[in-house]
């Protein structure tokens, strides 16, 4: 008998889950784009996801985008939030134990000519509070944390980071995957401009995430052609995935 304990890694979907994903594939396969029965049919369970997702971080639905999962959702906020905001200034600042898909598109966008200020971190795994507030520039444009480390385990001091980061014009953007499922999450408590998930992490399907970005924030997104997720994700909505 084996025994799956690599849940930070990813979890077994959901019974639940299934059932209710199965549902749509079998009945609702309407394009939710479409203006037809079917397709408003579809629309109506992607309007309810965003709906539950919302509530649970205390944000409004439009805030909320439906991506692939979280490498498009840290992609999407980091580089959306750099190259929208490079005219005031071109420094970024993130930790040196966040995951690939946080680093790499850093790593990415100081090869575009940004410049990148990577915080240590102690024993523990915790940032130095005072070393983020002293990294702070005049041009610093965004600051990316995540929430939970996906290999210590480690939980950021989240209201220490907000005083600091209501401090500065800076946006805040977290990688709160491995959060998901095991902690409150509130975006207007944490502060954040923009925050990832991705289901699988929590019992749901891989291949669907969701990236909230706050009202008003400017973003340039990337993925370009249809005008789904209000124009900021194009591309038709996988609505089993999204209800899973």
């Amino acid at each position: 008998m084996s025994v799956y304990a690599d849940y930070a890694a990813t979890t077994p979907v959901k019974p639940e889950v299934i059932e209710a994903m199965m549902a749509i594939y079998k009945n609702h396969y309407g394009n939710p784009s479409s203006i037809h029965s079917q397709g408003r049919d579809a629309r109506r369970f992607v309007d309810e996801s965003r709906r539950i997702v919302a509530k649970y971080l205390n944000a409004n639905p439009n805030e909320i985008i439906f991506t692939s999962g979280a490498t498009e959702s840290n992609n999407t906020a980091i580089k959306g939030i750099a190259l929208a905001h490079q005219d005031r200034g071109k420094h970024l600042i993130t930790t040196k134990i966040e995951h690939h898909s946080v680093l790499h598109v850093f790593e990415h966008l100081e090869k575009q000519g940004f410049e990148v200020t990577y915080l240590d971190v102690d024993e523990n795994g915790l940032i130095d509070i005072e070393q983020l507030k002293q990294s702070l520039r005049e041009d610093t444009i965004l600051v990316s944390i995540m929430l939970v480390n996906n290999e210590v385990g480690t939980v950021q001091h989240v209201y220490d980071i907000q005083h600091i980061m209501s401090q500065s014009s800076a946006y805040f953007h977290m990688d709160a995957v491995q959060a998901i499922g095991h902690l409150e999450i509130d975006v207007n408590e944490f502060g954040v401009d923009a925050l990832s998930l991705t289901a699988h992490k929590f019992g749901g399907p891989k291949g669907i995430g969701a990236l909230y970005i706050k009202k008003g924030t400017h973003v340039q997104f990337l993925q370009h052609g249809g005008e789904q997720e209000s124009k900021r994700r194009a591309g038709t909505e996988n609505v089993a995935q999204i209800v899973g």
